[in-house]
């Protein structure tokens, strides 16, 4: 049971796709990458960077044919910036260099020229561009970090040891306030935690509480986009191709009917080439990132490969397939996918599947057109995927929640909130579309988090039956109340953390996540000890149970059948479950994994009215 692959592939490493990759493309004039007279054949950090007014340090990393030395030059004025590392410099290879931009106070904009001479090469090369502001944002600065000081003497969960910290409004920008004092605290371990042994950044602590800029006056900060502009392509999985040089990028999700579902690609498909190149280690990340954070209107011949079950044979061919994707906008509704799975020969179960993103306000009636969906149809039970859902609405969640728990549960406690005060607030179940459950089965991973935990330990609150199937979930038992102020023109989305959860029973210490009763993947640097080991991603689509594990298990769990030895489970369409072999194990180069802010879910409650600060 535990190996998933054929021919198809050889595994992987885990690369979420949630910030921008930069890659020079290549040329032939001097100074440019991949000129041949420079001898730099790759820039894997942004090549234009802005730094504070407060000065900053900037890492930059590029691959070089030769042994290399670096150079400053300066716009305006010099020696305000200075090299503090390097690291592969004596050899051609990957290299890399930390460069410390001292405070601003000459009172006008300057730049930085950062260029690297490669041995034996004729012209150097300009690897980054830092450009640091001058005085017009102090007035910003200061008055944003005086208002989130003052807010989180008082408010801040962790505010104790908050107030004996020494806060200098001058010292740091707005956007470096939160991380440079409340890292470095002790009782806050509760707002972040660490990354997990797969990720690149294993054991770096982050944070939750964050602050940042959501658009001008047009742009109101507590309004949300019900429609985007861009591909519809969800998060990738990359994985060396059977041909050991080929980059495959396994699609994490599509979203309904976007640009991506027009052009026929689907969960599971993986990408090998754009534009007529073929995707391979020096190339993929830049790939990765244009087609994830694509504007409207651009246009991608995709080529892709996908796995087709062949009813005759009673296994699965690879079939190689073209499309163009035209970007443009599209409703990025938080319903990945939703169906019934039925036995149609003996009516011994109506399933209800639901994948759902996020708790998302905006998309209030599409959770409950789907709920009220399953109700018409009469369920016998639910599947819950929320492998990919970071959180969000505390009130969704409720709804959620009391849909599964039913009419009997409404004067029950969902959730006790506890500020830093000690005083609590109850939240009770309410009112929800009563499914008539007696038990629910949830998927869920390391990115469910916030209201996503709180629909679990609700539930276990009141001792409703819930079984989860997957792998550890995030861990967070705080929540947040956002703030919204507005500054000039501007508008700010300040979220610190202000509460924490429990249940009914007083339970909520699960700041290291909840296990999974059927732990598919245990999350560790190894992929060979897993059931599902590219959980939570999959090489086919949702409803195809020889990829997608965890439906598959909480099935079987449905019917009591043991999965492992059990007799396959048909379905319309399918003879069978199909379980093949697993190629020898390649990783990847590793994509460093970048959360950023509001990556695990705002638990957004009693959210106030703009402040207006000038």
């Amino acid at each position: 049971m535990k190996n998933l692959f054929n021919s198809f592939y050889s595994v992987v490493l885990l690369a979420l796709c949630l910030v921008a990759f930069s890659n020079c493309s290549d040329g032939d004039d001097g100074g440019e990458v991949g000129g041949a007279d420079n001898g730099i054949t790759a820039i894997a950090s942004a090549t234009e960077m802005t730094v504070s007014l407060y000065g900053e340090t900037v890492e930059i990393s590029f691959t070089a044919a030769g042994k290399w030395s670096p150079s400053l030059q300066y716009s305006a004025g010099a020696d305000w910036a200075s090299i503090t590392n390097t690291s592969g410099n004596a050899t051609a290879g990957k290299g890399g260099l930390k460069v410390k931009v001292d405070k601003n106070e000459s009172g006008k904009e300057r730049v930085l020229t950062v260029a690297v001479q490669v041995e034996g090469y004729k012209v150097p090369v300009t690897v980054c561009t830092i450009t640091q502001g001058a005085g017009s944002g102090t007035a910003v600065d200061l008055a944003l970090n005086e208002y989130m000081d003052k807010y989180l003497k008082e408010h801040y969960l962790f505010n104790e040891e908050y107030n004996t910290l020494d806060i200098d409004y001058a010292s740091v920008s707005y956007e470096n306030f939160l991380p440079t004092y409340l890292l470095p605290m002790k009782t806050n371990m509760e707002d972040g935690g660490t990354y997990r042994a797969f990720s690149a950044n294993a054991g770096k602590r982050y944070i939750y509480s964050y602050i940042m800029e959501t658009g001008s006056s047009r742009t109101r900060a507590n309004t949300r986009a019900t429609s985007v502009v861009g591909s519809g392509l969800g998060t990738f999985f990359s994985s060396y191709m059977p041909d050991r040089t080929t980059i495959g990028l396994s699609i994490g999700y599509v979203y309904l009917e976007s640009p991506a579902a027009k052009a026929g690609l689907r969960r599971g498909d993986v990408i090998v080439s754009v534009d007529g190149v073929t995707l391979n280690k020096n190339n993929y990340q830049q790939y990765m990132s244009t087609l994830f954070y694509a504007g409207g209107g651009e246009t991608f011949k995709i080529g892709y490969r996908r796995k087709i079950f062949d009813e005759k044979q009673g296994g699965y061919d690879i079939v190689d397939g073209a499309t163009t994707l035209t970007t443009g906008s599209y409703k990025n509704s938080p319903i990945l996918n939703s169906m019934f799975i039925k036995d149609k020969k003996e009516n011994k179960f109506n399933i209800g599947y639901l994948v759902y993103l996020s708790f998302d306000l905006n998309f209030e009636e599409d959770l409950k057109y789907v709920i009220q969906q399953f109700k018409a149809e009469g369920i016998t039970d639910l599947i819950l995927d929320l492998r990919f859902n970071n959180g969000g609405s505390v009130e969704l969640a409720r709804y959620l929640a009391a849909s599964i728990a039913g009419t009997s549960h409404r004067s029950d406690v969902f959730m006790k909130m506890q500020r830093n005060s000690g005083a609590d607030e109850y939240i009770r179940f309410g009112d929800g579309d009563d499914l008539n459950l007696n038990s629910v089965r949830i998927i869920c991973s390391e990115e469910t988090a916030s209201a996503s935990e709180l629909i679990i330990n609700g539930l276990r609150g009141i001792d409703f039956p819930v079984k989860l199937f997957g792998s550890r979930t995030e861990g967070k038992n705080v929540g947040m109340e956002v703030q919204e102020y507005k500054y000039g023109n501007k508008y700010y989305e300040f979220a610190p953390i202000t509460f924490r959860s429990f249940n009914a029973k007083d339970w909520g210490d699960y700041a290291t996540g909840m296990d999974p009763d059927v732990m598919l993947n245990n999350q560790n640097s190894d992929y060979e000890d897993d059931i599902d080991n590219v959980f939570p991603y999959a090489f086919g689509d949702w409803d195809n149970f020889d990829f997608n594990y965890p439906l598959y298990w909480a099935l079987c769990d449905v019917q009591g059948v043991d999965p492992t030895t059990g007799e396959p489970v048909k379905r319309s369409g399918r003879s069978g479950m199909t379980r093949s072999q697993q190629d020898e194990i390649i990783r990847v180069p590793s994509v460093p994994l970048k959360r950023p802010v509001g990556t695990f879910g705002s638990l957004i409650y009693n959210k106030p009215e703009v402040e207006n600060l000038y």
